[in-house]
């Protein structure tokens, strides 16, 4: 039998529920595929996390599920995976049978709750609704129609699904709390659940209420123990590795405060950044890194990437000359110089880029994208 992962690259993104990081990499690899730590045309396959949602602080999707989301667009074959997904298609888990037989479509559903498709393919992705075959139950109903009601009193659907997935750790025997609880919104950006007398915050992190009567205001006490100062780019790495993109800034500047010739420091602050959209100074922190060490083709590769991004062409094709005078063979370096050119319509030096990138990856979906290009001059 075919590894169900066999040449796969796969990507995680936010915390893991029910495996360790280590132990999902492990996986991947008896399944025949590659862990990557990044979100790229090579990925294959973007695994979201049930422990955490990757999710930036103001509750909005982050970075790698946004650019797997943006590849999806352009063509990639890029899949997106609850955890309980990918753990299902490597025979780990299986979801639990229900009694009640799934007999309501997607397209009935959108028409009753006046949901989206790409809501509810969304809601589907993160692991908060099961279909079977692309069928859903009365109790899939009743989810679907609560989060519509949060949704419409302000409440942003990613908050909504931090949230039930925090729950389920705190309430384990409840298999699907917005069809069994009576869900809360505090605020825009806190859920409670009504216990019949008190509240209960779903966050996972210890609550604490002042006072004798419960309140939905407690305060958030973490628990986390602070780096030596010897320590701090490694547990800036380790705050990356848990998305915790915030802590991971402060962590950086404080290795850089301690060494500012530090130009792995620099690459990791910027790609930081650049996970909490700050694109100027992710934009910086590269071309420091890049200033320090001119060899490190990965930096100039992202800080193209982010000039791209910003509509600056011109100074992402020198940024990518220069990835690709560190590292002549960098494929996607090749690939991305080649749109620039596109862009500029210097459709020879397009041609040029096409072609070596083909020298290198002469059979992937993206060699036949090139393939098109060419194709086209």
């Amino acid at each position: 039998m075919e590894p169900p992962l066999k040449h796969a690259t796969v990507s995680f993104t936010g915390r893991l529920a029910t495996v360790s990081r280590e132990e999902a990499c492990r996986l991947v690899r008896e399944a025949g595929g590659e862990p990557c730590s990044g979100v790229s045309r090579q990925t294959s396959l973007l695994v979201v996390g049930m422990g955490g949602w990757p999710l930036l602080p103001d509750g909005g999707v982050a970075s790698k599920l946004k650019r797997a989301e943006e590849l999806r667009r352009r063509g990639s074959g890029i899949r997106i995976l609850s955890e309980e997904a990918f753990l299902e298609l490597l025979g780990r888990k299986h979801l639990p049978q229900t009694a009640v037989p799934k007999t309501h479509p997607a397209k009935e559903v959108c028409q009753q709750l006046g949901i989206s498709p790409e809501a509810l393919e969304r809601w589907e992705q993160f692991g908060l609704i099961h279909p079977v075959e692309g069928l859903y139950d009365f109790q899939d109903l009743v989810s679907l129609r609560t989060i519509a009601e949060l949704v419409e009193r302000g409440v942003r659907p990613e908050v909504i699904a931090q949230s039930l997935q925090s729950l389920t750790s705190i309430l384990p025997t409840i298999e699907r709390p917005l069809a069994q609880l009576r869900i809360l919104a505090e605020n825009p950006k806190a859920l409670h659940v009504d216990l019949g007398g008190a509240l209960m915050a779903p966050n996972g992190q210890l609550l604490i209420n002042f006072g004798d009567t419960p309140r939905p205001h407690a305060a958030i006490v973490p628990l986390k123990p602070v780096p030596s100062d010897g320590e701090w780019f490694e547990y800036g790495q380790a705050c990356e590795e848990a998305e915790e993109y915030e802590e991971a800034v402060v962590a950086y500047r404080r290795a850089i405060a301690m060494s500012s010739q530090f130009p792995a420091a620099w690459f990791n602050l910027g790609n930081a950044l650049r996970m909490l959209d700050q694109l100027e100074g992710a934009a910086k922190a590269y071309k420091e890194a890049t200033r320090q060490d001119a060899t490190m083709a990965p930096a100039w590769y992202n800080l193209a990437d982010v000039q791209e991004e910003q509509g600056k062409v011109a100074d992402a094709v020198e940024s990518l000359q220069a990835a690709l005078k560190a590292s002549p063979a960098y494929a996607d370096a090749h690939f991305n110089l080649a749109l620039c050119y596109e862009k500029l319509q210097r459709w020879r030096d397009a041609r040029h880029h096409w072609e070596a990138y083909l020298k290198v990856d002469g059979s992937s979906q993206w060699a036949k994208i090139a393939r098109r290009h060419l194709a086209g001059h």
